[in-house]
């Protein structure tokens, strides 16, 4: 990968750093499709619209995770996360955002027509092992999440055997292009 580098828009409130959003750019350099799971204020979506030149299909409730809707994510009972969204990143071209659950939404693509899918919805075991099952069909290329150390992001992972490799921070990755792929 390139050594390139964005700036990331400090407006945009989010939990991940500068190395793992640049590290999402990168990557998205050399993609022609995106899907996020779990965009939230578009922090993350922010440098994944700037990398990919194709589609970036953020896919989010905008209603908080039902495990963190107390915590962090308390915001969404009191304010209208979607139009911060879209006011951080709305000026993109080539943003299509999908507002509906994680499942519902990759029902929608066909199977292999995605470049890039990025997992950083709910952390909940059960809830990545859906992502993980309903979008692995879907991704062509590159298959990574955030927050892997968190809740039951890498015991889901070993559940579904992906054989990923671990970045900056708490991101993950896995190739799907790789023989013998999940």
């Amino acid at each position: 990968m390139s050594e390139t580098y964005i700036i990331p828009n400090p407006a945009i409130d989010g939990w991940m750093d500068e190395k793992e959003l640049n590290w999402l750019y990168t990557t998205a350099l050399e993609m022609a499709s995106v899907v996020e799971v779990g965009s939230w204020r578009g922090r993350s979506t922010s440098a994944l619209l700037s990398g990919c030149k194709g589609p970036v299909f953020a896919v989010d409730t905008w209603k908080g995770s039902p495990d963190e809707i107390n915590g962090t994510h308390a915001d969404a009972v009191t304010q209208d996360i979607f139009a911060q969204f879209w006011g951080n990143v709305g000026q993109f071209k080539n943003l299509v955002p999908i507002r509906m659950d994680s499942s519902a939404a990759a029902a929608f693509f066909a199977p292999k027509s995605i470049d890039m899918v990025f997992i950083d919805g709910c952390h909940g075991r059960e809830s990545v092992l859906a992502d993980l099952k309903a979008w692995m069909p879907v991704c062509r290329c590159i298959l990574c999440g955030h927050d892997l150390n968190q809740g039951g992001v890498m015991p889901a992972l070993q559940d579904m055997k992906v054989d990923y490799v671990k970045h900056d921070g708490s991101l993950w990755s896995y190739d799907m292009r790789k023989e013998g792929s999940v």
